[in-house]
C-alpha cells in the first residue's frame, strides 16, 4: 500500500511543477473562438506547445522544469509525450476558459482536483519510469496547494470571426 501511495505522490509532483512553472513563467495565451454561443479553444494546446517556442526551441521554461526537476531530455520528452496528461490538460484549460470568458466561479477547479487529474495522467502512462515518476512527485508536491492560483492567471482572449 506504501509503494503505491509513493507512486501517486510522484505522479501528481512532476505534473504540478510542470503546471506551476509553466504558468509562473511563460506567457500563455489561450484563444478562443465562438460559434452559435458554444466557446471552443482554437488549436490543441499539449504540453509540448507550452514548452516550446514557435520555431520548436525550447523556451526558457522548459530548462527551468529540467532544472527543478533534475529531468533528463528524454525524461522530458516522455512526460510532454503523455496523451493522458495532454487529456487532462484540456480538462484544465477549457476550466479556465470557462471561468474566464464566462465568469463561472463554479468552473473553477480547486488544488485538489487539479492534482487528482495529475495523478490520473502520471498513472496511465505506461512510458514513465517509477522512478521518473517518484522523483517528480518528490519534488512537485510543494507547489500542490498554489496551483489553481497560477493556473487561473493564464490569459484567455476571445478572437472575433474566427470560424
Amino acid at each position: 500500500m506504501k509503494k503505491n501511495s509513493t507512486i501517486l505522490v510522484i505522479l501528481i509532483a512532476i505534473s504540478l511543477i510542470i503546471i506551476y512553472t509553466l504558468t509562473s513563467t511563460y506567457a500563455i495565451i489561450i484563444n478562443v473562438k465562438e460559434e452559435n454561443g458554444i466557446q471552443e479553444i482554437v488549436n490543441t494546446i499539449t504540453l509540448r506547445d507550452l514548452l516550446t517556442n514557435e520555431n520548436g526551441t525550447y523556451n526558457n521554461t522548459y530548462y527551468d522544469v529540467i532544472k527543478e526537476v533534475s529531468l533528463t531530455e528524454e525524461e522530458a520528452n516522455l512526460i510532454m509525450d503523455s496523451d493522458k496528461l495532454n487529456e487532462n490538460l484540456q480538462i484544465v484549460l477549457n476550466s479556465v476558459v470557462d471561468y474566464k470568458l464566462n465568469n463561472n466561479i463554479s468552473a473553477k477547479l480547486s488544488n485538489d482536483y487539479i492534482y487528482n487529474l495529475i495523478l490520473d495522467g502520471f498513472n496511465n502512462t505506461n512510458t514513465l519510469s517509477k522512478e521518473l515518476k517518484t522523483k517528480v512527485i518528490n519534488k512537485a508536491y510543494e507547489y500542490k496547494q498554489d496551483i489553481s492560483d497560477y493556473v487561473y492567471d493564464i490569459e484567455v482572449n476571445l478572437i472575433e470571426g474566427v470560424k
